[in-house]
């Protein structure tokens, strides 16, 4: 099945091996010409799912996988929009309704203090970007399977100071900086032990707002999130009226 994995994704590569050879240390938010950000329209996670696990899978399960690594390897547009409407619209496959989020969170921190030169990052807020994050998600599963390097993000929320670059910045300085550094979406197969498709997308922007006064001043830093989720089991009274041949055929697209 590599070909298609490839038509599919474009690479066999994991997510989390794409998210863990990306340096989010890079993005620098302050740099307007900046453009280091992580973008990705769809990348798989194959979970527990191995070359031997797959001989392994209930028939169901293969067909579902089969048919959807064909319809997507057909398709060009692999944008998140694209692929939820394709994955919707399969036949063999039904959304757990049950399963869909939508969930959107922000995390912004404020405060007022002695001018701190070298913009340094504050422990306390990076550990708090964390935790944010993990309820962002809400979901061990992914968070494994995509190894985002969140506190590396939380340091960068977390950097205080407007650059000075003139004797009236020491005095004054006003600076606002935005920018997305994270939007993938990913296919988690089904395996033995979540015998169904998960299609998510998550995406983060990072801000800072800083304002300074002579030597004090006033920051409002923080970090927007946004997590996406559908997944899809097997739709077995249309699977069931399959004749053996075309359960067959449809199954051994896997090994095709």
């Amino acid at each position: 099945m590599a070909a298609t994995i490839t038509e599919v994704f474009g690479t066999v590569k994991e997510i989390g091996d794409i998210i863990k050879a990306f340096d989010f240390s890079k993005i620098n938010i302050k740099d307007e010409k900046a453009e280091e950000d992580l973008h990705c329209d769809l990348a798989p996670a194959y979970g527990t799912l191995n070359v031997e696990s797959m001989k392994n899978l209930d028939e169901h399960l293969k067909i579902i996988i089969a048919t959807t690594m064909k319809t997507l390897a057909a398709q060009k547009d692999k944008s998140w929009d694209a692929v939820l409407s394709t994955m919707m619209q399969n036949p063999v496959l039904k959304p757990i309704e049950s399963s869909d989020v939508a969930r959107s969170d922000k995390l912004i921190k404020k405060g007022s203090h002695n001018f701190k030169a070298d913009g340094s990052p504050d422990d306390a807020i990076v550990k708090e970007v964390e935790v944010w994050f993990k309820k962002l998600l809400q979901d061990d599963d992914v968070e494994q399977s995509t190894r985002i390097k969140i506190h590396v993000l939380g340091k960068i929320v977390a950097q205080t100071g407007a650059i000075i670059t003139g004797l009236i910045d020491f005095f004054h300085k006003h600076e606002y900086h935005e920018q997305k550094v994270l939007d993938i979406g990913v296919l988690r197969f089904p395996d033995i032990d979540q015998p169904f498709f998960k299609l998510y997308r998550i995406q983060l922007d990072v801000w800072s707002n800083c304002t300074r006064t002579v030597f004090h001043q006033y920051d409002d830093n923080g970090i927007t999130g946004q997590f996406n989720m559908r997944k899809f089991a097997t739709r077995d009274n249309v699977i069931d009226q399959m004749t053996k041949e075309a359960k067959k055929h449809a199954a051994d697209r896997m090994w095709a």
